[in-house]
Protein backbone atom coordinates (compact mmCIF):
# COMPACT_ATOMS: atom_id res chain seq x y z
CA UNK A 1 0.00 0.00 0.00
CA UNK A 2 1.28 3.51 -1.26
CA UNK A 3 2.54 6.20 1.47
CA UNK A 4 -0.21 8.48 0.09
CA UNK A 5 -2.90 6.15 0.09
CA UNK A 6 -2.49 4.64 3.71
CA UNK A 7 -2.20 8.49 4.45
CA UNK A 8 -5.81 9.14 2.94
CA UNK A 9 -7.26 5.99 4.90
CA UNK A 10 -5.72 7.52 8.32
CA UNK A 11 -7.17 10.66 7.43
CA UNK A 12 -11.15 8.88 6.94
CA UNK A 13 -10.58 6.92 10.20
CA UNK A 14 -9.66 9.61 12.39
CA UNK A 15 -12.55 11.37 11.03
CA UNK A 16 -15.03 8.62 11.15
CA UNK A 17 -13.94 8.24 14.55
CA UNK A 18 -14.06 12.26 15.84
CA UNK A 19 -17.66 11.63 14.13
CA UNK A 20 -18.67 8.93 16.30
CA UNK A 21 -17.24 10.70 19.13
CA UNK A 22 -18.90 13.62 19.24
CA UNK A 23 -22.20 14.07 21.03
CA UNK A 24 -25.68 14.06 18.85
CA UNK A 25 -27.18 17.52 18.53
CA UNK A 26 -28.93 18.13 21.52
CA UNK A 27 -32.83 17.62 21.20
CA UNK A 28 -34.47 21.39 22.43
CA UNK A 29 -35.49 20.81 25.76
CA UNK A 30 -39.37 21.71 26.53
CA UNK A 31 -40.73 21.71 30.06
CA UNK A 32 -44.39 20.97 30.44
CA UNK A 33 -46.51 24.21 31.38
CA UNK A 34 -48.95 23.48 34.05
CA UNK A 35 -51.82 25.63 35.64
CA UNK A 36 -53.64 28.15 33.80
CA UNK A 37 -56.25 31.07 34.53
CA UNK A 38 -60.17 30.13 35.79
CA UNK A 39 -62.31 29.68 32.55
CA UNK A 40 -65.06 32.89 32.13
CA UNK A 41 -68.44 32.40 31.16
CA UNK A 42 -70.37 35.38 29.37
CA UNK A 43 -73.55 36.01 28.19
CA UNK A 44 -72.23 37.24 25.20
CA UNK A 45 -74.50 37.93 22.02
CA UNK A 46 -71.82 37.40 19.45
CA UNK A 47 -72.63 36.81 15.85
CA UNK A 48 -69.30 37.28 13.83
CA UNK A 49 -67.64 34.19 11.77
CA UNK A 50 -68.04 30.89 13.51
CA UNK A 51 -64.30 30.26 12.89
CA UNK A 52 -61.31 32.77 13.81
CA UNK A 53 -57.72 32.37 14.26
CA UNK A 54 -54.60 32.21 11.94
CA UNK A 55 -53.75 28.78 12.86
CA UNK A 56 -57.17 27.10 11.67
CA UNK A 57 -57.71 25.51 8.77
CA UNK A 58 -60.59 23.47 7.04
CA UNK A 59 -60.10 19.75 6.38
CA UNK A 60 -58.02 18.43 4.38
CA UNK A 61 -55.42 21.17 4.50
CA UNK A 62 -52.85 22.79 6.83
CA UNK A 63 -51.46 25.92 7.30
CA UNK A 64 -47.89 26.30 8.98
CA UNK A 65 -48.04 27.64 12.32
CA UNK A 66 -47.90 31.32 12.29
CA UNK A 67 -45.28 33.12 14.10
CA UNK A 68 -45.09 33.82 17.53
CA UNK A 69 -45.90 31.65 20.90
CA UNK A 70 -49.77 32.70 21.58
CA UNK A 71 -52.85 31.76 19.45
CA UNK A 72 -56.72 33.09 19.42
CA UNK A 73 -59.01 30.42 18.54
CA UNK A 74 -62.62 31.07 18.13
CA UNK A 75 -64.77 27.91 17.55
CA UNK A 76 -68.44 28.65 17.18
CA UNK A 77 -70.67 25.63 18.09
CA UNK A 78 -74.23 25.80 16.15
CA UNK A 79 -76.21 23.18 14.31
CA UNK A 80 -76.68 22.54 10.67
CA UNK A 81 -77.96 20.48 7.73
CA UNK A 82 -74.50 19.00 5.83
CA UNK A 83 -73.89 16.66 3.15
CA UNK A 84 -72.43 13.37 3.90
CA UNK A 85 -72.80 11.90 0.40
CA UNK A 86 -74.80 12.73 -2.69
CA UNK A 87 -77.90 14.12 -2.45
CA UNK A 88 -77.80 12.69 1.21
CA UNK A 89 -78.18 15.52 4.10
CA UNK A 90 -77.38 15.13 7.93
CA UNK A 91 -78.67 16.79 11.13
CA UNK A 92 -74.81 17.84 12.16
CA UNK A 93 -73.94 19.53 15.17
CA UNK A 94 -70.69 21.56 14.37
CA UNK A 95 -67.64 23.06 15.72
CA UNK A 96 -66.94 25.86 13.35
CA UNK A 97 -69.65 25.24 11.46
CA UNK A 98 -68.29 22.10 9.62
CA UNK A 99 -67.87 18.32 10.97
CA UNK A 100 -65.54 17.43 11.16
CA UNK A 101 -64.56 20.63 12.81
CA UNK A 102 -61.34 22.63 11.35
CA UNK A 103 -58.15 21.81 12.22
CA UNK A 104 -56.15 23.78 14.86
CA UNK A 105 -52.22 23.62 13.97
CA UNK A 106 -49.85 25.26 16.91
CA UNK A 107 -46.71 24.48 17.90
CA UNK A 108 -45.08 22.44 21.25
CA UNK A 109 -44.58 25.16 23.87
CA UNK A 110 -47.51 27.44 22.15
CA UNK A 111 -49.85 28.74 24.33
CA UNK A 112 -54.02 28.80 22.92
CA UNK A 113 -56.48 31.29 24.21
CA UNK A 114 -59.55 30.09 23.22
CA UNK A 115 -63.32 30.61 22.67
CA UNK A 116 -66.14 29.44 21.69
CA UNK A 117 -70.68 30.57 21.82
CA UNK A 118 -73.03 28.21 21.56
CA UNK A 119 -75.15 29.75 18.88
CA UNK A 120 -77.19 26.52 18.57
CA UNK A 121 -80.49 28.74 19.43
CA UNK A 122 -79.64 30.68 15.87
CA UNK A 123 -80.87 27.06 14.41
CA UNK A 124 -83.78 26.26 15.98
CA UNK A 125 -85.34 25.08 12.73
CA UNK A 126 -82.75 22.54 12.37
CA UNK A 127 -82.96 20.95 16.29
CA UNK A 128 -83.50 21.90 19.06
CA UNK A 129 -80.92 24.16 21.22
CA UNK A 130 -79.19 22.60 23.58
CA UNK A 131 -75.98 22.65 26.00
CA UNK A 132 -72.56 21.55 24.66
CA UNK A 133 -68.68 21.70 25.71
CA UNK A 134 -64.95 21.11 24.28
CA UNK A 135 -62.42 18.26 25.35
CA UNK A 136 -59.04 19.14 23.60
CA UNK A 137 -56.98 16.21 24.17
CA UNK A 138 -54.11 18.05 23.75
CA UNK A 139 -54.21 19.95 26.82
CA UNK A 140 -53.61 19.61 30.24
CA UNK A 141 -55.93 21.20 32.94
CA UNK A 142 -58.55 21.69 35.09
CA UNK A 143 -61.85 19.40 33.06
CA UNK A 144 -64.29 20.42 35.43
CA UNK A 145 -63.03 24.35 34.81
CA UNK A 146 -62.20 23.92 31.37
CA UNK A 147 -64.93 21.56 29.85
CA UNK A 148 -68.05 23.32 31.34
CA UNK A 149 -71.23 22.47 29.24
CA UNK A 150 -72.88 26.12 28.32
CA UNK A 151 -76.15 26.52 27.28
CA UNK A 152 -77.47 28.38 24.32
CA UNK A 153 -76.34 32.34 23.85
CA UNK A 154 -73.49 31.80 26.75
CA UNK A 155 -69.38 32.02 25.98
CA UNK A 156 -66.71 30.31 27.30
CA UNK A 157 -63.22 31.32 27.00
CA UNK A 158 -60.18 29.85 28.22
CA UNK A 159 -56.29 28.96 27.51
CA UNK A 160 -54.22 25.87 27.42
CA UNK A 161 -50.44 24.95 26.53
CA UNK A 162 -49.65 22.69 24.06
CA UNK A 163 -47.13 20.62 26.20
CA UNK A 164 -46.57 17.61 23.91
CA UNK A 165 -46.85 16.95 20.18
CA UNK A 166 -48.95 14.83 18.62
CA UNK A 167 -52.16 14.65 16.42
CA UNK A 168 -54.58 15.09 19.00
CA UNK A 169 -58.81 15.23 19.21
CA UNK A 170 -61.33 17.71 20.48
CA UNK A 171 -65.14 17.14 20.93
CA UNK A 172 -68.21 18.28 22.65
CA UNK A 173 -67.98 16.08 26.65
CA UNK A 174 -71.99 16.83 27.16
CA UNK A 175 -74.17 14.20 28.03
CA UNK A 176 -75.11 11.88 26.40
CA UNK A 177 -71.62 12.35 24.67
CA UNK A 178 -72.09 9.41 22.54
CA UNK A 179 -74.92 11.50 21.25
CA UNK A 180 -72.89 14.66 20.63
CA UNK A 181 -70.20 12.81 18.50
CA UNK A 182 -72.14 10.84 16.64
CA UNK A 183 -73.78 14.10 15.35
CA UNK A 184 -70.21 15.36 14.11
CA UNK A 185 -68.67 17.50 17.02
CA UNK A 186 -65.19 16.48 17.01
CA UNK A 187 -62.22 17.88 15.25
CA UNK A 188 -57.98 17.59 15.00
CA UNK A 189 -55.17 19.64 17.19
CA UNK A 190 -51.84 19.02 15.42
CA UNK A 191 -48.72 19.74 17.46
CA UNK A 192 -45.71 20.40 15.94
CA UNK A 193 -42.76 19.71 18.38
CA UNK A 194 -40.42 22.28 19.80
CA UNK A 195 -37.82 21.68 17.10
CA UNK A 196 -39.99 20.81 13.82
CA UNK A 197 -40.67 17.45 12.60
CA UNK A 198 -37.68 15.15 11.76
CA UNK A 199 -36.99 15.82 7.77
CA UNK A 200 -38.70 17.45 5.49
CA UNK A 201 -41.73 16.41 2.97
CA UNK A 202 -43.15 17.60 -0.10
CA UNK A 203 -46.84 17.54 1.10
CA UNK A 204 -49.55 17.73 3.82
CA UNK A 205 -52.42 17.37 4.67
CA UNK A 206 -55.16 16.03 7.65
CA UNK A 207 -56.78 13.13 7.28
CA UNK A 208 -60.05 12.42 10.32
CA UNK A 209 -61.92 9.08 10.61
CA UNK A 210 -65.15 8.63 11.46
CA UNK A 211 -68.48 6.88 12.08
CA UNK A 212 -71.84 8.00 11.57
CA UNK A 213 -75.29 6.08 12.48
CA UNK A 214 -77.79 7.96 10.58
CA UNK A 215 -82.33 7.22 10.18
CA UNK A 216 -84.19 9.43 8.12
CA UNK A 217 -85.97 12.01 10.27
CA UNK A 218 -88.70 11.55 7.97
CA UNK A 219 -90.27 8.26 6.84
CA UNK A 220 -90.93 10.38 3.43
CA UNK A 221 -88.08 11.95 3.48
CA UNK A 222 -85.18 9.40 2.89
CA UNK A 223 -82.61 11.29 1.86
CA UNK A 224 -82.61 13.82 5.80
CA UNK A 225 -81.36 12.38 8.41
CA UNK A 226 -80.15 12.45 12.07
CA UNK A 227 -78.45 9.88 14.10
CA UNK A 228 -80.30 6.84 15.34
CA UNK A 229 -78.91 6.50 18.87
CA UNK A 230 -79.61 3.03 19.48
CA UNK A 231 -77.32 1.85 16.51
CA UNK A 232 -74.77 4.20 18.28
CA UNK A 233 -74.71 2.18 21.31
CA UNK A 234 -75.06 -1.04 18.75
CA UNK A 235 -71.83 0.18 17.09
CA UNK A 236 -73.85 -0.68 13.72
CA UNK A 237 -72.67 2.62 11.60
CA UNK A 238 -74.77 3.72 8.67
CA UNK A 239 -71.40 5.25 7.18
CA UNK A 240 -67.54 5.64 7.67
CA UNK A 241 -65.64 8.18 6.12
CA UNK A 242 -62.85 10.28 5.84
CA UNK A 243 -63.40 13.95 6.40
CA UNK A 244 -66.98 14.33 7.01
CA UNK A 245 -68.56 12.63 3.78
CA UNK A 246 -68.65 9.32 1.98
CA UNK A 247 -66.19 9.31 -1.14
CA UNK A 248 -64.99 12.70 -0.76
CA UNK A 249 -61.59 11.88 -1.45
CA UNK A 250 -62.47 10.21 -3.79
CA UNK A 251 -64.22 12.79 -5.99
CA UNK A 252 -61.66 15.35 -4.70
CA UNK A 253 -58.19 13.38 -4.14
CA UNK A 254 -55.62 14.54 -2.33
CA UNK A 255 -52.67 15.67 -4.75
CA UNK A 256 -49.13 14.78 -4.98
CA UNK A 257 -46.51 13.66 -7.94
CA UNK A 258 -44.12 11.23 -8.80
CA UNK A 259 -40.96 10.90 -6.06
CA UNK A 260 -42.51 13.18 -3.67
CA UNK A 261 -42.61 12.92 0.09
CA UNK A 262 -46.39 13.17 1.69
CA UNK A 263 -46.58 13.66 5.33
CA UNK A 264 -50.66 12.82 6.57
CA UNK A 265 -51.61 13.56 9.86
CA UNK A 266 -54.23 10.89 10.37
CA UNK A 267 -56.97 10.81 13.26
CA UNK A 268 -59.50 8.31 14.22
CA UNK A 269 -61.97 10.30 16.39
CA UNK A 270 -64.55 7.10 16.26
CA UNK A 271 -66.53 7.51 18.25
CA UNK A 272 -66.64 3.65 18.57
CA UNK A 273 -64.91 2.20 16.07
CA UNK A 274 -61.13 1.00 15.16
CA UNK A 275 -59.21 2.17 11.83
CA UNK A 276 -56.57 -0.11 10.16
CA UNK A 277 -55.18 2.66 7.95
CA UNK A 278 -54.05 1.34 4.66
CA UNK A 279 -52.27 2.71 1.39
CA UNK A 280 -52.37 1.15 -1.09
CA UNK A 281 -49.07 0.81 -3.50
CA UNK A 282 -46.55 2.39 -1.03
CA UNK A 283 -44.87 1.34 2.35
CA UNK A 284 -45.15 3.77 5.20
CA UNK A 285 -42.07 4.38 5.74
CA UNK A 286 -41.99 6.79 9.19
CA UNK A 287 -44.97 6.86 11.65
CA UNK A 288 -45.33 8.90 14.59
CA UNK A 289 -47.81 6.89 17.16
CA UNK A 290 -50.28 9.62 18.40
CA UNK A 291 -48.24 12.46 16.48
CA UNK A 292 -45.09 11.79 18.74
CA UNK A 293 -41.39 11.50 16.67
CA UNK A 294 -40.44 9.38 20.18
CA UNK A 295 -42.88 6.87 18.93
CA UNK A 296 -41.46 6.11 16.13
CA UNK A 297 -42.31 3.19 14.06
CA UNK A 298 -41.12 2.21 10.04
CA UNK A 299 -41.90 -0.05 7.30
CA UNK A 300 -45.46 -0.15 8.57
CA UNK A 301 -48.23 -1.83 5.89
CA UNK A 302 -51.02 -0.62 8.19
CA UNK A 303 -51.49 1.62 11.26
CA UNK A 304 -54.08 0.82 13.69
CA UNK A 305 -55.67 3.42 15.40
CA UNK A 306 -58.19 3.25 18.27
CA UNK A 307 -61.05 5.35 18.94
CA UNK A 308 -59.36 9.25 19.72
CA UNK A 309 -56.05 7.83 18.23
CA UNK A 310 -53.69 9.65 15.89
CA UNK A 311 -50.40 9.09 13.83
CA UNK A 312 -48.27 11.07 11.63
CA UNK A 313 -47.43 8.88 8.48
CA UNK A 314 -45.47 9.94 5.60
CA UNK A 315 -44.66 7.80 2.77
CA UNK A 316 -42.43 8.26 -0.59
CA UNK A 317 -44.51 8.01 -4.24
CA UNK A 318 -43.24 5.45 -6.66
CA UNK A 319 -44.51 6.47 -9.68
CA UNK A 320 -47.40 8.28 -11.51
CA UNK A 321 -50.57 6.71 -10.77
CA UNK A 322 -53.69 6.37 -8.16
CA UNK A 323 -52.85 5.10 -4.71
CA UNK A 324 -56.56 4.27 -2.58
CA UNK A 325 -56.20 4.95 1.10
CA UNK A 326 -58.61 2.56 3.35
CA UNK A 327 -59.71 1.62 6.48
CA UNK A 328 -58.55 -2.03 5.92
CA UNK A 329 -61.34 -3.11 7.83
CA UNK A 330 -63.44 -3.64 4.54
CA UNK A 331 -66.91 -3.06 6.35
CA UNK A 332 -65.67 0.47 6.94
CA UNK A 333 -64.43 1.17 3.44
CA UNK A 334 -67.65 -0.40 1.90
CA UNK A 335 -69.59 2.16 4.54
CA UNK A 336 -67.60 5.39 3.03
CA UNK A 337 -63.54 5.26 4.32
CA UNK A 338 -62.12 5.14 0.86
CA UNK A 339 -60.38 8.37 -0.71
CA UNK A 340 -57.38 8.33 -3.24
CA UNK A 341 -53.55 9.85 -3.75
CA UNK A 342 -53.72 11.30 -7.23
CA UNK A 343 -50.02 11.45 -8.64
CA UNK A 344 -51.12 11.53 -12.67
CA UNK A 345 -50.84 14.05 -14.92
CA UNK A 346 -53.82 16.45 -14.27
CA UNK A 347 -55.35 14.67 -11.51
CA UNK A 348 -59.09 15.23 -11.16
CA UNK A 349 -61.74 12.80 -9.78
CA UNK A 350 -61.55 9.07 -9.91
CA UNK A 351 -63.30 7.27 -12.68
CA UNK A 352 -66.23 5.13 -11.70
CA UNK A 353 -64.91 1.73 -10.87
CA UNK A 354 -61.64 2.68 -10.61
CA UNK A 355 -61.44 1.55 -7.42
Amino acid sequence: MSHRLRTALSAVTAATLLAAALPAAAEPIFQPVLGSPEAKVTRDPYQGPFVEGETVTNLPDIKPVPAGNVHHVRLDLTHKMVEIDKGVMFEGWTFGDTVPGPTVHVRQGDRVIFTMTNRSNEAAKIGLPMPHSIDFHSAMVNPIDKYRSIPPKQSLSFEWTANYPGVFMYHCGTPMLLHHMAMGMYGAVVVDPVGGWPGKVDREYVVVQSELYTKPRDPKQPKILTTDVQAALRKQPSHVVFNGAVGRHVKEPLRAKPGERVRLYVLNVGPSDTSSFHIVGTIMDKVYLDGNPKNVLQGLQTVLLGSSNGAVVEFVVPEAGRYPFLDHEFTDATLGALGFIDATEGGGPVPAGAH
